[in-house]
Order: C-alpha cells, then structure tokens, then sequence
C-alpha cells in the first residue's frame, strides 16, 4: 500500500471514530449543541495566495449557537507511516494552515507510528496538537471528571520508550498536556471551555476501585454458579452463552500500531470477545477467562473497548504506583485464575490426586518437593494430572499451589520452575 492509499485508510477510520464520539456525545458538547460541531473529511477551502481551493483531511468547524461562520477550526492531517514523520512534513502542514487561517484555528497532526524529532519540536513550537491513534488500540470512557488513564501512560504513547505497554486507541499531546480521551484534548484547544475543564479535572479524577481477592473470587463463583459448572475443565463457551456476550476466533495474528501482538480484546457496547491466534491451547483458555473477567468486573465503566497483549499477562499483583489501566488488566488477570481453578473443585482434586500419588505430609508440609526423585517425581505427576483437568498450564497450577500455602518447595534454584521467579504470583506468560 502506498503512503496515499495508507494515509487515505487513517483518514477513514479516523473520520469515523470522530463520528461515533460525537453521537456518543464524546466531543466538546458542554459549550456547543451537538449540531454546532461538523466534520468534515477531504474538506476544501479557497487560499488566496493560491486562487485556488486547498483540501485537508479532515476538518472539525465549531459554531457558537446563532453564527454562520466558525468559532474554531480543528484542522486534521493524517500521516499514516512506517517510518517516524519527517520535519518537511510538518512544516508544511504548518504553513499551509498558517497562509489559509490567520486565527481561529488548531492544527493537529495524527500519526500511527512518531514524529521524527525535528518534526516533534516543529510542532510543539507551532502549538500543534499530537495526536496518535491505533484503531485497534484500547478505548478508554472519559467524561469532564477526568480520565482514568494517566499522564504517565499517555505520554508513553505519544513519545514511546523502549518498553512495549498497551497501545491507546487515541492519545494526544498539546502545550505541555497529555490526553487520553477527543473530549479532553479538544477541550483543551477551545480557549472557551479549558480553563473550566482543567478546574475540574484537578478537583477530581476517575479511578478504579480496588477489589480485594475475597470479591473477585466471589465473582468468579457467581459465573460458574450461572453457568452450572460441576466439574472438569470449565466450558469458557457455555458461560459466554450465560452471559450473551459473542465469542469468535481468528486464527491470524494481530498487532498493534507499535507492532505489539494483541492476544484478544474485548468490545463492551457489542458484548463482544475476540481471540487471536495463540501458540498455547492453555493460554489461549487464560486469554478468554481474562476477557470474561473484564465483563464480569463492570470495567465498562472505564472502556468502550480493550485489548490484551503479552505485557499485561505480567501485571499480577497491585503496587502502590500501578496505573489504572493496569488495576483492571490485575483484577481480570485474578479472575481468570480464579474462574479456571475454583477452589472447591481445586482443592478436592488435589486431595485425590495426592493420595494416589501417595504424596503425604511427612512433617514438611501437605505438597513437599526437593530435588530428590522420590519428592519431585510425584509432584511433577500431581501438576500434569491437574493441569490435564483443568486444562490449564502447570505453571498456573504451582502458583494456585503457592498462592494457597500448599507447596513448600525445597528444589534448588536451578532445577526450580522458571515461574518462580518473574511470575511469582501468577502465570508464566510463556506458557499459559
């Protein structure tokens, strides 16, 4: 595809997501009714220093109510590269609005990969806005209180670090700001409601509640009681179909802007879950009870969309600094484990397997294992009965083992689990 063509495709999917905010109401309705904002895509107007009409991708024109010409225009260019956006690119994006609109007028460059740093410091001495977007990026809920998705995380979108973190349907930055949401980044261009809108936001911000382990597993309970789970591997298709939400497969892989591989994702309008395709049947299984915890946890409250990507498989307990986004992509994390490995059934399946194997507490507690083979030879048995059960990874059996006081494990560190080191508390991302 060439670089028209691409830019050509950006401008459509963004043109779109423009429309679906506005009949959400997502744009800057607090000062203007919903039929003085008007989008426009390939819009043209007349340059005199050109005698001739000049297009833009697209145009956002904002009327105060009983005026025929516009109070602001928001100008859009798209730029749909592999590559950073070069400086000549910018420039002349800068001039051509400059030369067609002397006032009135905020131009935003939208990219899908980053501007080049010349480029970057082109547009920050410009006042242009920054906005990257990725259609298949996650897509927060924001209204005047504030976004639950904070300034850290948005600036790594705009000005990416090494690190890979989950990609944000659209992030923006301008003079200074960053912005997950259209509402808040438009608010911030119009003179007229960014004072307002800043206020408020500091005296209030959106966060995700903190849930206890006792609740998720309460939540987990609730959906197998629906679903009337008795035994075995539990049928993530069956408790899709209790909760109506549409459970496809695409057996391809698919990325993110950032060139992230994204494992599923999850639309909350659409009750919709969609898996990618995966290396593993086991955590292909985790990837589907991670989304269904998303619907089970009302985190539509805070996402219209959401996706999973390998990072987020890491997020396995709450810190003190944890980004919200982060907080729910734990809380759905502790569900799928707790969904896929129900303690009652858990727990009664170990005690049979374990006398079977004639594992018993010989003064080292009730799951001993060592290095010796009499010792890690029936425990190596006990996770490979569980995990044909349950269908889940043996990884996600230790940690269950761990997490409930049950294993003393005496191995030395090298012939230990790799688990017990990165993914102490949860899964190994390797091989869910």
């Amino acid at each position: 595809m060439n670089s028209t063509s691409r830019g050509n495709s950006l401008e459509d999917v963004f043109y779109q997501y423009l429309l679906d905010q506005r009949d959400r109401g997502e744009l800057i309705f607090g000062l203007y009714p919903s039929e003085n904002c008007r989008i426009y895509k390939k819009k043209k107007y007349y340059c005199r220093d050109r005698e001739a009409d000049v297009e833009f991708d697209i145009v956002l024109e904002l009327y105060r109510t009983g005026r025929n010409a516009p109070h602001l225009y928001v100008i859009f260019e798209c730029k749909n590269h592999d590559a950073n956006v070069s400086e000549i690119y910018v420039n002349d994006f800068s001039s051509k609005i400059g030369r067609m609109f002397p006032c009135a007028v905020k131009g935003v460059i939208i990219v899908t990969s980053r501007l080049q740093s010349g480029a970057e410091k082109v547009a920050r001495n410009a006042h242009m806005g920054i906005v990257k977007y990725d259609d298949k990026g996650l897509e927060i809920i924001a209204d005047r209180r504030g976004s639950c998705v904070e300034r850290g995380f948005v600036q790594s979108q705009i000005f990416r670090d090494d690190n890979s973190t989950k990609s944000l349907k659209f992030s923006a930055y301008h003079d200074g700001d960053y912005f997950g949401s259209i509402r808040q980044f438009l608010d911030s261009l119009d003179p007229d409601s960014a004072e307002s809108t800043q206020q408020e936001n500091e005296r209030i911000r959106l966060s995700v509640p903190f849930l206890s382990i006792e609740q998720i597993k309460a939540a987990a309970r609730e959906i197998l009681e629906l679903a009337s789970y008795e035994s075995g591997a539990v049928d993530l298709v069956q408790i899709c179909r209790s909760l109506s939400i549409e459970l496809r497969f695409a057996d391809r892989a698919v990325f993110d802007a950032d060139g992230v591989t994204i494992l599923g994702s999850a639309n909350f309008g659409r009750k919709l879950i969609e898996i990618n395709s995966h290396s593993r049947e086991t955590r292909e299984r985790f990837t589907i009870a991670h989304e269904i915890g998303h619907f089970c946890l009302s985190h539509e409250h805070y996402l219209h969309s959401e996706t999973i990507i390998e990072r987020d498989l890491f997020i396995t307990r709450e810190r003190d600094e944890i980004f919200n986004y982060e907080r729910l992509e734990y809380q759905a994390n502790a569900f799928a484990a707790e969904l896929l490995l129900p303690d009652v059934e858990f727990f009664k399946k170990t005690a049979h397997f374990r006398c079977d194997l004639d594992i018993r507490d010989r003064g080292h507690g009730y799951i001993f294992v060592d290095n010796q083979p009499c010792n890690y030879t029936p425990y190596e048995e006990l996770l490979s009965r569980l995990s044909t059960y349950f269908e889940v990874s043996k990884q996600a059996i230790e940690v269950k083992f761990r997490k409930s006081k049950m294993l003393t494990d005496h191995r030395t560190r090298s012939e230990q689990s790799p688990i017990s080191g990165v993914l102490s508390n949860l899964i190994s991302s390797r091989h869910i």
